[in-house]
């Protein structure tokens, strides 16, 4: 498929393209089909803003465009309605052993609809959010099913911070690609940690995000920790992990230290 450079200004919302309505019947293999094309003619990588992303080879697990220049990979989910709390994604092992190796993917959220076939909204949750605390195991197929036992999971958008979740697109207006870039670098320290860290950090951002406070307390975070011990369970020093996330956030800029136990949350750029 033929390439050309982008700036934001010449972004085409519309999916649509006739070839695929006649080359398919089925609901999801149009909107796949579109979806993907879209993607690979109009899509940058947020990473390096690199104006073109490529598509992966058929088949291949968890991804499905690669950038050339800095080899940040993405997977695209699609959908015409809103999304909500949680998405569907593929088995649970497969999820979880690529975040533990450090795999996972940065996923492009993309809403449109089938009336006009345009995108309306799309974000991007960067890989570094990624973590086994947003996975949830869905039941397995019954023995009736064709891949009987299989195990799905579902990606829980409701606990990613609101950094986690960058808009690109928002009610048909696309955002400005370098306040894409900076909110991503913003967060990028975490893309050097352990995935298992990482995911505390998150954690405890989406925590402090949740208090719905300017400035909060220590002791705010700590009403927390039953919730994180839920997410976490085997950490057995939950109020000493807080404490070490809030320097990590503290030492790169997300919050400010006020006096002893008292915070302020920056405000995203």
């Amino acid at each position: 498929m033929e390439k050309r450079n982008m700036a934001v200004s010449e972004m085409k919302l519309s999916l649509y393209q006739e070839y695929v309505f006649k080359r398919y019947k089925s609901n999801s293999q149009i909107a796949k089909n579109l979806s993907e094309d879209w993607c690979a003619k109009e899509m940058y990588c947020p990473s390096c803003l690199n104006e073109n992303i490529d598509r992966h080879p058929n088949n291949k697990k968890v991804s499905d465009f690669v950038c050339g220049k800095c080899r940040s990979e993405y997977q695209l989910k699609c959908s015409c309605k809103k999304f909500g709390r949680k998405i569907n994604d593929g088995a649970f092992g497969t999820m979880i052993d690529f975040i533990n190796h450090d795999y996972a993917p940065n996923f492009f959220l993309m809403h449109y609809t089938k009336d006009d076939w345009n995108v309306k909204n799309m974000f991007l949750i960067p890989r570094f959010f990624i973590s086994t605390s947003i996975i949830e195991k869905r039941n397995p197929l019954s023995s009736k099913a064709d891949r009987a036992g299989w195990t799905g999971c579902n990606i829980l958008l409701e606990r990613i911070p609101e950094e986690g979740r960058i808009t690109i697109i928002k009610n048909e207006k696309v955002v400005d690609m370098s306040k894409v870039h900076k909110i991503w670098e913003r967060m990028h320290f975490l893309n050097q940690n352990h995935p298992q860290l990482r995911g505390w950090t998150s954690d405890v951002l989406k925590c402090i995000e949740d208090l719905k406070k300017d400035e909060f307390s220590l002791e705010d975070v700590y009403q927390k920790k039953d919730y994180l011990k839920e997410l976490h369970p085997d950490n057995l020093h939950v109020e000493a992990k807080i404490r070490q996330q809030l320097q990590v956030l503290r030492d790169n800029k997300i919050i400010d230290f006020l006096a002893k136990g008292r915070y302020k949350l920056r405000n995203t750029p």
